[in-house]
Parts: structure tokens; C-alpha cells; sequence
């Protein structure tokens, strides 16, 4: 999940700058609401990690206290 946010927010980083060696252009001048939205599924895919990894931490706690 990790690992997948990160390509995304690569690629996201991509598309709103643009590339500069080849002639691909940016994508968020015309499509602003796309790359809003996609800002803020990376945001929750980070967001998910956190929780997944607070959620094995209580586990842990959980499972030791038995």
C-alpha cells in the first residue's frame, strides 16, 4: 500500500510539472479538478498506511497484555 502511494504521488508530481526532457505537457492546467482529486486519494492512500501501521501496534499491545 506503501509502496503504491509513492508511485502515485511520482506520477502525480509528474503530470502536474510536467516533463521536461520529453514534450509531454502538464496536465493539471486543463484538468485541475483531476489532479485535486488525485492529490487527495495519495493523501488517503498515506493516510491508510498510518493507520494499518497504528493498528498493528495495538495489536501487539493488545496481544502482550494477555
Amino acid at each position: 500500500m506503501l509502496s503504491a502511494g509513492s508511485a502515485a504521488a511520482a506520477v502525480a508530481n509528474l503530470n502536474r510539472t510536467g516533463i521536461r526532457h520529453t514534450a509531454l505537457p502538464n496536465f493539471c492546467k486543463p484538468l485541475p479538478r483531476f489532479c485535486d482529486l488525485s492529490a487527495a486519494s495519495i493523501a488517503c492512500a498515506f493516510l491508510s498506511c498510518a493507520f494499518l501501521a497504528a493498528s498493528a501496534v495495538i495489536d501487539v499491545i493488545w496481544l502482550s497484555n494477555l
